[in-house]
């Protein structure tokens, strides 16, 4: 199962990732036939262009983690 899917707000990781290439959209996922999940290659739509990175090049922006559903919103 692919660490992220299409449409994911994504971060792009390390020191090598020019600033204007730092946060864009997954549009496609490309799985790795062998055991290792780190090893998906994702598509990324960045401002500035498109790219292809590996798994662990990436992570997930803080706004599109919804596993908590609705924990430390706001109350009426």
């Amino acid at each position: 199962m692919p660490l992220f899917k299409i449409g994911d707000h994504v971060e792009r990781i390390g020191v090598l990732a020019p600033d204007r290439m730092k946060s864009g959209r997954i549009l496609r996922v490309i799985p790795h036939n062998g055991i290792s999940e780190l090893m998906n290659e994702y598509v990324v739509a960045f401002e500035f262009g498109t790219v292809k990175l590996y798994g662990t090049q990436l992570r997930l922006l803080a706004e599109d983690r919804t596993d908590a559903g609705s924990v430390g919103r706001d109350r009426d």
